[in-house]
């Protein structure tokens, strides 16, 4: 006899949670090196959990296991914050690359109005030279890209890229590689209007021969798909590179940690990171040898990226504290201190015992690196939030107090972590009501709020952009020094 199907009655689906992603491991400390593993089939990185493992890649007497032994060796280091040590090799047979500068950006296209633009540039160190681009069409994307290259700029062996919309967009600025290294500098346009600071394109860049690809073209090869979130190098780099990998550095959520063991490099590129703003690359300075300038170099990304975020109070300021393996490095003055202190470069004198000694002069690397932990913690945050539900988020306020929960569990975390900590607020500056703002950062150390769907433009909810989300955060800080006065009676 026949029988009816139980969906005629009761119906069922099943379904798993949406797919989401996992926190990036800001603990992740890449090492990027000229040297050639021993694998022939090493690939373009391998991850490693300890030094024993680097050895038998590399070579025990190589600068990269010497590197690794440091890492591996810190009494709190990147395995702390379960993070772990990604070796990439630079690619020994690269082709030629370009001279590269990427503009700062966002900058919005359709404020280029004039009809007269013109861009300054040497290349390939030829003489500076007024090149002519004209009024920019602003319809499209495609139509500002063909009026930035025009005749001029391409016969001058140049060429524009840009990324993002018309209204927020990043212009790239290359030039044509040729097998030779090539070389670009911006300077001010002597004619018409200057579309360089329009474009927020400055500064020079040079490319590479063919061969050991640049640290920077490294980089670029493999910031997207390896997981790494700091960087420190195997060899020291020149004055021009290293300034244009800082400015590469400061593009990404990444850090880099750079030494050198020239008290020249403290008042000269080191202070040129410095007073450009280029806060994500750390310098530091250690007298007695290259060697072991970039040891501590090592040493001391190993000790700041061992913050677990997921803990409580594992936030870290590098100030007085150890490198272990790392000699104290006699050959700091008080002169020498004093130059460091003013350029924001840290030392490893003695004083007493051998303790890191850091300034703040570009802020403090705890400051910068927490600070860019958080910005990727809450955007993955955001974004699993939104990703997470199998149905939608609505565009209400019940759908915002949502999204805002997703943001105050990662401020939670950081506060646990005594990232940020309850304080006074001290800024004039405040958004929301400013009484709830003063209060939230009083009793919790941040204070979240949106503006109102209500409020929104139309054009936003036909977009369904979320309302804008502020956070404000009170820093925990750290007491680095002391004065006492003592007042004595007979």
């Amino acid at each position: 006899m026949s029988q009816l199907d139980l969906s005629n009655v009761i119906r069922v689906s099943i379904s798993g949670p949406e797919r989401t992603l996992a926190n990036l491991n800001t603990s992740g400390l890449g090492l990027i090196t000229d040297e050639a593993p021993i694998p022939a089939d090493y690939g373009a990185f391998r991850a490693y959990l300890n030094a024993s493992a680097v050895a038998a890649d590399w070579g025990s007497s190589s600068e990269t296991a010497r590197l690794a032994v440091i890492i591996f060796s810190q009494k709190r280091n990147i395995l702390t914050g379960k993070g772990f040590l990604i070796i990439i090799p630079r690619d020994q047979s690269a082709a030629a690359s370009a001279a590269t500068i990427i503009g700062g950006g966002p900058v919005n296209l359709l404020a280029l109005t004039a009809a007269d633009y013109n861009l300054n540039a040497v290349v390939d160190s030829a003489a500076a030279d007024d090149l002519l681009i004209g009024p920019i069409d602003t319809t499209s994307l495609a139509t500002v890209l063909a009026d930035l290259n025009s005749t001029a700029v391409t016969a001058a062996g140049l060429v524009f890229t840009i990324s993002g919309e018309l209204s927020a967009a990043v212009i790239t600025l290359k030039t044509v590689a040729t097998g030779v290294a090539s070389d670009i500098t911006i300077g001010v346009a002597g004619t018409g209007t200057d579309i360089a600071p329009v474009i927020d394109i400055s500064g020079s860049a040079i490319g590479a021969d063919a061969g050991v690809e640049t640290v920077k073209d490294a980089v670029l090869r493999t910031y997207l798909s390896v997981p790494y979130f700091g960087i420190v190098l195997n060899e020291k780099q020149s004055d021009t590179l290293l300034l244009e990998l800082a400015n590469t550095i400061e593009s990404l959520d990444k850090l880099l940690f750079v030494a050198s063991n020239l008290s020249a490099d403290i008042a000269g590129i080191f202070t040129d990171i410095k007073d450009a703003g280029l806060t994500h690359t750390r310098c530091m300075y250690y007298s007695i040898a290259e060697a072991a300038a970039l040891d501590f170099a090592a040493g001391y990304a190993s000790r700041l990226m061992s913050i677990n975020f997921d803990a409580a109070n594992t936030a870290v300021t590098m100030h007085l504290k150890d490198i272990t393996g790392l000699a104290v490095d006699t050959g700091i003055t008080q002169t020498l201190h004093d130059s460091a202190k003013i350029a924001g470069v840290d030392i490893y004198p003695d004083i007493g015992v051998p303790k890191v000694m850091i300034s703040g002069s570009n802020l403090y690397s705890d400051q910068i690196y927490t600070r860019l932990a958080l910005k990727v913690r809450l955007q993955i945050a955001g974004f699993n939030f939104l990703a997470q539900t199998t149905t939608k988020i609505p565009q209400t306020e019940i759908g915002m107090n949502g999204l805002k929960a997703a943001y105050r569990g990662v401020m939670a975390l950081f506060v646990n972590a005594a990232v940020y900590a309850p304080g006074t607020w001290n800024s004039p500056e405040t958004f929301g009501d400013p009484a709830d703002h003063i209060r939230n950062i009083a009793e919790r150390g941040y204070f979240i709020v949106s503006a109102l769907v209500a409020d929104q433009a139309q054009t936003e909810r036909d977009a369904r952009i979320a309302p804008l989300v502020s956070i404000a955060a009170k820093e925990a800080g750290a007491i680095h020094s002391s004065d006492v006065v003592v007042l004595v009676e007979a």
